[in-house]
């Protein structure tokens, strides 16, 4: 929905945010506690939540910096690589929020590697964290968006996910990260037929570049924007007031929000 003044708010609305300790993940935690709704930030790493000055890359930073937004921000610790932890961390949401709006599947892992040198412990965690998690996620979320006969899916993905044109070799040691970010965008195809009956979008975004920390050292100066709520929010904004019957079934990428869409998608 939006505001009077042309924001939107999402008060009284409650999102999951995986991923949600740094980075991307953080800056949308922020983002959604920020138009007003109350927001379970999962990530592997909890910190010291009573510390005067939580340490980076924790949820109780996270914690921390929402403390004054307009919506508040729970820190659950979770890692999506386990069934257990997701079956908990949804169904502790549900028992203490009695629903769910918006579940944002951001975790994930991307490591470099020699085409050929992939092992194959390393390409199980690539699809565990990237494909099977997010499934996961959606099927424990579902019967509770089904029973509201509403809600919103936002699988993270990235451009390294799309098609290389013939003659562009794509050397930079993402083969793992972007077969399973291809995955996860017929995931979000095949789910958002599956969950269109009950008004459920599912949409596949893509922040573009971004300086994260991660990413940081490998950018040349100056490359990407920074991970806050700012640089990152408005596309996951709009895309949390969706429905089946307004915006599904698309991957859509961050730095074409108010160009080519919300206007140029079906």
């Amino acid at each position: 929905m939006r505001a009077d003044d042309g924001e939107t708010d999402l008060t009284g609305q409650v999102a999951i945010v995986t991923g949600a300790s740094t980075g991307i993940g953080r800056a949308y935690a922020l983002a959604l506690a920020g138009a007003g709704a109350t927001v379970v930030a999962a990530a592997r790493t909890l910190g010291d939540v009573e510390s005067d000055v939580p340490p980076r890359h924790t949820l109780a930073e996270v914690v921390d910096a929402g403390k004054e937004l307009p919506g508040r921000i729970f820190a659950q610790v979770c890692d999506v690589e386990s069934e257990a932890d997701l079956v908990r961390t949804i169904d502790q949401a549900v028992a203490n929020f009695s629903r769910i709006d918006l579940l944002v599947n951001n975790a994930a892992v991307m490591k470099r590697y020699d085409p050929l040198d992939v092992s194959c412990e390393e390409w199980d965690r690539a699809m565990r964290v990237n494909v099977r998690g997010p499934y996961l996620a959606i099927r424990q979320v579902a019967p509770t968006m089904m029973r509201q006969r509403s809600g919103s899916i936002v699988n993270v993905t990235a451009l390294a996910a799309g098609f290389v044109p013939k003659g562009h070799g794509a050397h930079d040691g993402t083969l793992a990260y972007a077969i399973s970010k291809a995955a996860l965008n017929r995931l979000s195809f095949f789910m958002a037929e599956e969950l269109k009956p009950y008004g459920i979008a599912v949409n596949a975004l893509s922040p573009g570049v971004v300086r994260t920390a991660t990413a940081a050292a490998r950018l040349p100066e100056g490359v990407g924007k920074p991970p806050t709520p700012e640089a990152l929010g408005g596309p996951l904004l709009y895309l949390a007031t969706q429905t089946a019957s307004t915006l599904t079934g698309q991957v859509l990428h961050s730095d074409e929000f108010g160009k080519s869409w919300p206007q140029g998608v079906i």
